[in-house]
């Protein structure tokens, strides 16, 4: 339905707080710890009034390409939700950088004052802090009449209790990507893409720490949602064998120009589900793997920031996401894990070849086998950032 809408992958806009670290994003407000596995609110002292039956509007903001996009520039789900519920939507698909954006919504709710958006997708990591810093609106089950649509695997995910606060937008895998036109073979497992001689200056990586490292971590046999100090460091530690030894050619999240096109160098590397589903198309010698260790499973999440005046409306908009008809035709855009049940009979309707795509209904077996990076504290963040940046050069 929707075949190479872009040849740039959406997923990369969303490591740059990766890379600078949350712990110095916040322009001196700072995020909590975030130690603990459960998550206790600190809530924002002021109280906004919602007046959303007088002001019959909502600004979203979201991530570059995240949104259903006609060929003349429309959003055509937030035009069908506006014509079924008389809200407006305010819509800035502009996020490139969540150390940016994030820092300016929490200087004014340290401020106590309105953010600016009243409705926000953030990654998961990013979230689970926002969450316990208290800048995220505590949901309203009595609006989201479809939000028990979810997918059970993303019910606690990735900490428990994550979900009074957001609902998933999207899902993804991280795994590996390659060009069989130009490997002649699967690449099988972490160690395979970092060590074969086939493949000595032709892998690409992301510049995503917890994606890269994380995939190590599962190559080790560590659990990435769970790992030593020491066991980062042998994630490290081999990450820098491969660098230095020529293995990996480039670290980019721009990595589809270079697997699509035959006369660029990369044959192989660390790769999201979406992007070589989506460029299928384009050509079909790509593929995905779930590498012999395991895969990564992250999602991107809708929360309504604190001190919004428009909740309501925001719920409403939620809520409309996760409609199986509306979910399917964002789903058909973005060609990753739709976390809304019930879709794929939708979908059937809509595109057939998508409705049998693992990727983006994948199984419970294969939801369940997805692996989490556990939440970091700042001290952590700035620490394993460093060292990963340090072993890939950038």
């Amino acid at each position: 339905m929707n075949p190479a809408h872009r040849l740039v992958s959406r997923r990369r806009f969303l490591t740059h707080a990766g890379t600078a670290g949350l712990g110095a994003m916040m322009l001196g407000a700072g995020l909590s710890a975030c130690s603990t596995p459960g998550l206790t609110q600190a809530p924002v002292r002021a109280v906004a009034t919602d007046e959303s039956r007088t002001r019959r509007m909502v600004r979203f903001a979201n991530w570059i390409r995240e949104i259903d996009t006609s060929a003349t520039g429309t959003h055509p789900t937030l035009e069908e939700f506006t014509r079924e519920t008389g809200i407006a939507v305010d819509y800035s698909g502009f996020i490139a950088d969540a150390n940016q954006f994030i820092g300016v919504i929490g200087i004014a709710l340290a401020a106590g004052q309105d953010p600016g958006y009243d409705l926000v997708v953030m990654a998961d990591w990013v979230l689970a802090q926002f969450v316990e810093q208290g800048w995220a609106a505590e949901l309203s089950p009595g609006l989201l009449t479809q939000a028990w649509r979810l997918e059970p695997r993303f019910r606690d995910w990735p900490v428990p209790d994550l979900r009074r606060y957001s609902l998933p937008w999207v899902g993804g895998f991280t795994g590996i990507g390659y060009n069989l036109a130009q490997t002649h073979r699967p690449i099988t497992s972490m160690t395979d893409l970092l060590t074969a001689p086939d493949l000595h200056g032709r892998v690409s990586l992301v510049a995503e720490m917890r994606d890269v490292v994380g995939l190590l971590l599962l190559d080790q046999g560590s659990d990435p949602a769970d790992f030593t100090p020491a066991e980062f460091r042998t994630a490290i530690a081999m990450l820098q064998r491969a660098v230095s030894a020529g293995q990996v050619r480039i670290v980019t999240d721009n990595y589809l120009p270079y697997l699509l096109n035959p006369k660029n160098p990369i044959a192989a590397g660390v790769a999201w589900g979406g992007d070589i589903l989506a460029s299928h198309s384009v050509n079909p010698a790509l593929r995905f793997t779930w590498p012999m260790g395991g895969g990564m499973l992250w999602t991107d999440n809708m929360v309504i920031p604190a001190l919004t005046p428009v909740h309501e409306n925001a719920e409403r908009l939620m809520n409309f996401y996760y409609q199986p008809h509306v979910a399917a035709q964002l789903a058909a855009w973005m060609q990753y894990i739709c976390p809304v049940h019930g879709t794929k009979a939708a979908m059937r309707q809509l595109d057939p070849a998508l409705a049998g795509a693992e990727q983006v209904f994948p199984s419970a077996a294969l939801l369940q086998s997805g692996h989490y990076f556990k939440i970091l504290n700042k001290a952590q963040i700035a620490s394993y950032t460093t060292a990963f940046q340090t072993a890939v050069g950038l």
